[in-house]
């Protein structure tokens, strides 16, 4: 699958997460996920059979073949082996021909070759799904794929029975959205979250580090329910603790994408835009693989895109530091999916067209009614029926 379109690749990843959520005993769900995670995703990333395989005392013993569904029974690999002892330290690992011990007539025998990749399953070793891999499959786009199903799974089995405390995961969200808007000399803003479920993922903040100075984020965590309100916890959480007036904006995101990478009660996936606003109008900001927020000046119209992935499937990422000076009577407008996925009764989505619209419209309008309108507009085209998912708005305009 194309990186150069992570939106289309994230979408479709977090559907699957979303479709594998459902009930059962843990060798069905996975089993379920070895299924679909080839059928959704073979093709894209070069997958070509998937095995899954359940620990039993000091071996591997295989539980589910793609490739050969009726024939299950015999195939077993010692926890020895030496790629199987390289795959429990790391959890995660892809396979070639130079990896230390392998045995290419074994690997041949049982995913076809000697490029494969494997992810560990459960804290205490509980499961192994192995892919073999077809020519032309990406490193970057495998790790990141098996890395957040691996993620997503482990929370999954650490939780089960939480998500029935619905209202402790209400108190978790509601302590995480600001209590007032901020007040900053020359500047309005606007903030609204409305969740498609009891609970959702998506968030905002205002964080003030200074009279001269004043961060804000603007996010949106895979799921919903309680992995989201954990997932949210800690970005709100790393955000307030690491932003300091001092402190330089990309590394700061590099720390906290590690911070959720390690977190064991999160689904591991979000998107962000962070930005750091200062009173004279200069704007630096990342953006983690979020909608690009739409900003009307005078001057012209300008979304801000530089950034870099979403935060938290992969241990390590850059992020590029983007800029913009916000002209007095700038108006920006940040979203979340929910906004511009809004669907018509007749199928067709809300996108990201009337936003500039209604900007336009709006010029001089305060930012709260700014807000008010997106959402209501959002919510009329999809015939004041329930959000298919969170939506979220935040508004700032630097008075005039």
């Amino acid at each position: 699958m194309p990186i150069t379109d992570p939106k289309v690749f994230y979408r479709k990843l977090d559907d699957l997460l979303s479709r594998i959520a459902g009930g059962g005993d843990r060798t069905e769900v996975l089993s379920s996920v070895l299924h679909q995670l080839v059928e959704s995703f073979g093709p894209d990333l070069s997958i070509s059979n998937g095995r899954l395989y359940e620990v039993v005392d000091s071996k591997l013993v295989l539980r589910v073949d793609l490739n050969s569904p009726q024939n299950v029974e015999g195939t077993e690999i010692s926890l020895d082996y030496p790629p199987v002892k390289l795959l429990f330290e790391h959890r995660g690992y892809i396979f070639d021909s130079t990896t230390p011990g392998i045995d290419p007539d074994f690997e041949q025998e049982i995913l076809g070759g000697t490029e494969s990749a494997a992810i560990m399953v459960g804290r205490e070793r509980v499961a192994v799904l192995a892919f073999g891999l077809a020519p032309g499959w990406e490193r970057e786009q495998i790790e990141f794929a098996l890395n957040t199903i691996r993620h997503f799974l482990n929370h999954r089995f650490d939780t089960e029975g939480l998500e029935e405390d619905l209202e402790e995961t209400r108190l978790i969200q509601r302590s995480l959205f600001p209590r007032r808007l901020p007040e900053f000399p020359g500047y309005e803003f606007a903030g609204k979250s409305i969740s498609a479920d009891d609970v959702g993922g998506d968030f905002y903040d205002f964080i003030m580090t200074a009279e001269e100075f004043m961060g804000f984020a603007l996010g949106d965590a895979s799921g919903h329910g309680l992995p989201a309100a954990l997932l949210v916890r800690d970005v709100v959480t790393g955000l307030r603790m690491g932003i300091d007036k001092d402190t330089k904006i990309s590394p700061t995101i590099a720390r906290l994408n590690r911070v959720i990478h390690r977190s064991n009660l999160s689904t591991k996936f979000v998107s962000m835009f962070y930005g750091e606003l200062e009173a004279n109008g200069n704007l630096m900001y990342v953006n983690a693989g979020h909608v690009p927020p739409f900003v009307m000046m005078d001057r012209g119209w300008f979304r801000l895109e530089v950034g870099g992935s979403v935060l938290g499937p992969l241990p390590e990422l850059k992020f590029k530091r983007g800029y913009i000076h916000l002209d007095r009577g700038s108006l920006m407008v940040t979203v979340s999916d929910g906004i511009l996925e809004r669907l018509s009764p007749n199928g067709e989505m809300f996108g990201e067209e009337p936003i500039p619209e209604i900007m336009k419209e709006l010029r001089d309008a305060p930012a709260q009614i700014v807000l008010e309108t997106i959402f209501e507009r959002a919510y009329m085209f999809g015939g004041e029926g329930k959000w298919e998912d969170d939506a979220t708005v935040l508004v700032i305009r630097r008075l005039a």
